[in-house]
């Protein structure tokens, strides 16, 4: 089985974050457009589907909040940590697409949103490879 395409944004999205390990684009069906170099094809599609189930938690949660104060807000982004520092930043798309990024400990999560962010709203790429 090929792996995903290697688009060039996300491999400099990579190496513009220091501590960054591996970030991967998902179209707003759930399906894998690119990933960094390193990111098997297996191991991509399994980290889509979780990407898929935490933007619909996130989508849901932003809903539930938005109706007790202000309203209804877009879902913008997700920090998961686990308890060795390392972390899963989740960045939704003004299209609906979904980039994520995995740091090690000690990554910048304040440079890592500021970088997804700008590239999620210049917008990405959701043509999907076979």
């Amino acid at each position: 089985m090929q792996p995903h395409p290697h688009p060039p944004f996300l491999s400099d999205l990579v190496a513009g974050i220091p501590g960054a390990v591996a970030a991967i684009h998902v179209s707003p069906e759930g399906l894998v457009t690119g990933t960094s170099t390193g990111v098997d094809r297996d191991r991509a599609d399994k980290w889509a589907a979780a990407m898929a189930a935490m933007a619909a938690v996130s989508n849901e949660s932003v809903g539930i909040a938005g109706a007790l104060t202000s309203g209804e807000h877009p879902w913008g982004h997700s920090i998961i940590e686990d308890r060795h520092g390392q972390n899963l930043v989740l960045v939704g798309s003004p299209d609906h697409s979904m980039l994520a990024v995995v740091g090690a400990k000690g990554m910048d999560l304040g440079q890592a949103l500021a970088l997804m962010i700008a590239l999620a709203d210049r917008g990405l790429p959701v043509a999907v490879a076979a």
